[in-house]
């Protein structure tokens, strides 16, 4: 069986040149657990037992003269637009998007579409907030505003659309006037609904949505009063309901594909993704994936005893806008055909989109374009196979320097594997990149912890299944790949002490947990109420030039 899943998967991705974006957001913090080896702590956003109350949507009556006819349905959809409403820049790194996306761009293609394709619905999968520095200065107010312009029939909620709380949420959407659906997610005073049916023409089209596992994606204080559910009994029951009210079913979901290279969490029966959502619950017709950013243009198509779903992703940024033709005919599928087609410089801006982006990009201008240093060469994100980042290891020393303006005792600094996005790019650096880079809200907090506590913390550095690494400032060790440990740990230069009370300057995400770093949040904490990237800032300011550092870690063999 595992074979077989893996070589589906396999196909499905290089046929259609799929690539993990290089700026994604925690991409598989929900699928590869940490390598510490110690018991994680008490979810902090716990899975609740059994379903939602799905209460009932205005029923639609079913079109008799549709039997046994062949009827076209296109669905256009989006994902993980993550704040991108200007187009990626031509020169950006990831080249598989640069000069595309825009929402200028993407209202006029979609329109172009529905105009031209009948029965067209059009979708977004969630994490269409924070990532630029609109949701920074904006708040998501600018996101919603051409969200709202864009005619979407209906979205749901990402991980990162709840930076911000979900009072605010609550507020953004008062303005937004398509269904918002959160079948596994709740809220109290309830926020959207279960499901929704709408009409392609005189077909039926059931609509549910999944969220990934929030906890340890979300921060519990974002997170709220909001209650999880696990998605695959959710998505039971939602085909349960939607097959006795609908001609069609289509599943909008932020829990993610997983690509090849992933393969072995197939056989982590806790870890929920579309393929085995698909695998364990027959019904359902399309899955529009979002997550995980990847580029799914063949459809990786799974059956499930007599049922077959397809599952396809638009990756992410808005480069790319998801077109999948189908033909139905009682309710299956006969034919079908997926595009994804590029957001670039031929697609002329819709006037009024830019009519709306106008006045929030020319404040927004006015404070990032500003020059703050020069960097002798790139800040990578990634370094192939190698245990460091350069650019985590900058945010990990502004990090530390940062604090130390709080607690001249601070000892070392680390910083998470998906903390920073983007890379720095070299030459002239200016404000722009470092919220590019740190595009969350993250504020710095001061942990003490002694022995156990600080073996853990630096052991769940070391991840399995990809080559993200958090990063440290003033410590160095020796890294075993084969038996993921570390040893000859020193701290400012001196042999670690395991009866010492160390001081460690992290971000409040992983002070709360997040990132695997579930043995922080029983230590001792201080908020110091410094942004992590007004700290990046501050530091680069203060350098000018600035050069990438590595070789903090050493790697045994």
């Amino acid at each position: 069986m595992k074979k077989e899943v893996a070589m589906r998967r396999l196909t499905a991705y290089f046929i259609s040149t799929v690539f993990l974006a290089g700026c994604s957001l925690q991409n598989f913090s929900i699928l590869g657990s940490s390598t510490s080896g110690f018991q994680a702590s008490k979810a902090a956003i716990p899975t609740q037992s059994g379903v939602p109350d799905f209460g009932q949507q205005p029923s639609v009556p079913a079109d008799p003269a549709l039997a046994g006819k062949i009827v076209p349905l296109t669905l256009l959809y989006t994902s993980d637009i993550h704040s991108r409403l200007d187009p990626f820049p031509d020169n950006y790194y990831y080249r598989t998007f640069a000069g595309k996306g825009g929402y200028s761009r993407l209202a006029t293609l979609s329109r172009k579409l529905r105009q031209e394709t009948p029965n067209t619905l059009l979708f977004d999968s969630g994490d269409y907030l924070e990532g630029s520095p609109y949701y920074n200065f904006f708040k998501g107010e600018a996101d919603i505003a051409v969200m709202e312009r864009m005619k979407y029939d209906a979205i749901t909620i990402g991980n990162h659309d709840f930076s911000g709380g979900v009072a605010a949420l609550r507020q953004l959407y008062r303005s937004f006037t398509a269904p918002i659906v959160t079948s596994n997610i709740t809220f109290q005073p309830d926020l959207g609904q279960r499901y929704s049916i709408l009409k392609a023409g005189s077909l039926r089209i059931g609509v549910f949505a999944l969220h990934a596992k929030a906890d340890g994606l979300i921060k519990p204080s974002s997170f709220q009063a909001a209650q999880y559910y696990d998605p695959i009994k959710v998505a039971r029951r939602a085909v349960e309901k939607l097959s006795a009210e609908a001609d069609f079913i289509v599943c909008i979901s932020h829990v993610g594909v997983v690509p090849p290279w992933e393969d072995d969490e197939l056989n982590k029966p806790e870890e929920i993704t579309d393929e085995r959502i698909a695998e364990q619950v027959p019904g359902i017709d399309v899955v529009l994936s979002g997550h995980t950013h990847a580029l799914v243009k063949n459809p990786i198509s799974i059956k499930s005893g007599n049922h077959r779903t397809l599952i396809v992703s638009p990756g992410f940024g808005g480069g790319y806008l998801g077109r999948l033709d189908l033909k139905v005919k009682d309710g299956q599928v006969q034919t079908y055909n997926n595009d994804l087609i590029p957001v670039d410089s031929t697609i002329a801006k819709a006037a009024d989109v830019e009519a709306v982006l106008a006045p929030y990009r020319t404040k927004l201008d006015a404070v990032v374009k500003r020059t703050i240093g020069t960097a002798t060469a790139e800040f990578k994100r990634y370094a192939g196979k190698d245990y460091e980042s350069a650019l985590n290891n900058l945010v990990a020393d502004s990090t530390l320097t940062a604090a130390r303006t709080v607690d001249p005792s601070v000892d070392f600094g680390m910083s998470s594997s998906g903390t920073p996005r983007c890379p720095i790019p070299s030459g002239t650096v200016r404000v722009e990149d470092a919220y590019y880079s740190l595009p969350f809200e993250n504020q710095i907090v001061i942990v003490e912890g002694q022995g156990k506590a600080i073996v853990e913390m630096l052991t769940t550095q070391r991840r399995d299944t990809d080559n993200k690494r958090h990063a440290v400032s003033n410590v160095t060790y020796l890294f075993d790949p084969l038996a993921r440990t570390i040893s000859d740990i020193r701290i400012g230069g001196k042999p670690f002490e395991p009866n010492r009370v160390y001081k460690v300057a992290v971000n409040d995400y992983m002070a709360e947990g997040g990132s695997g770093f579930s043995m922080i949040p029983g230590l001792k904490k201080r908020n110091t109420d410094i942004f992590q990237r007004d700290a990046l800032i501050e530091h680069i300011q203060k350098a000018r030039n600035i050069t990438p550092e590595m070789g903090r870690i050493r790697v045994k063999g």
